[in-house]
């Protein structure tokens, strides 16, 4: 038996297009959690661990944005049942995420906080799920 949606509900597919406009941009994600409670964002999983068994501030270095955004799209991406076909590009964003949060410090730290940034992108590529 099917039942009406929700006044206000979106779609899977509408849910779906959404998600694909936030993973090519971290400033819709931006935009999307800042109103996080309106709709149609309320309709999504905010819910995060943040980087899950690994430090947020890995040396200092503040990761927690990126790894929010990473949980949201493995949450939401496989609750609409699209996330094993984008995995490679949920990980890849969430890499180029730590990566914009090292570029402004001096070469030094920067190459540090890569080099943190490229071993949690490491991890979550083989073992994230």
């Amino acid at each position: 038996m099917l039942t009406a949606a929700p006044a206000g509900a979106i779609t899977t597919s509408q849910k779906q297009a959404i998600l694909y406009q936030e993973l090519g941009s971290a400033s819709v994600f931006n935009t999307m959690y800042a109103n996080r409670t309106k709709a149609p964002n309320n309709e999504f999983d905010w819910s995060t661990d943040l980087c899950s068994w690994s430090p947020d501030n890995p040396f200092g270095f503040n990761f927690s944005s990126a790894c929010r955004r990473h949980d949201f799209n493995y949450r939401n991406f496989k609750a609409t049942g699209i996330f094993t076909a984008n995995k490679p590009k949920i990980d890849t964003a969430f890499y180029n995420d730590m990566k914009a949060i090292c570029a402004p410090y001096g070469v030094v730290k920067r190459t540090a906080c890569n080099g943190l940034a490229s071993t949690y992108y490491n991890a979550v590529k083989k073992l994230g799920s």
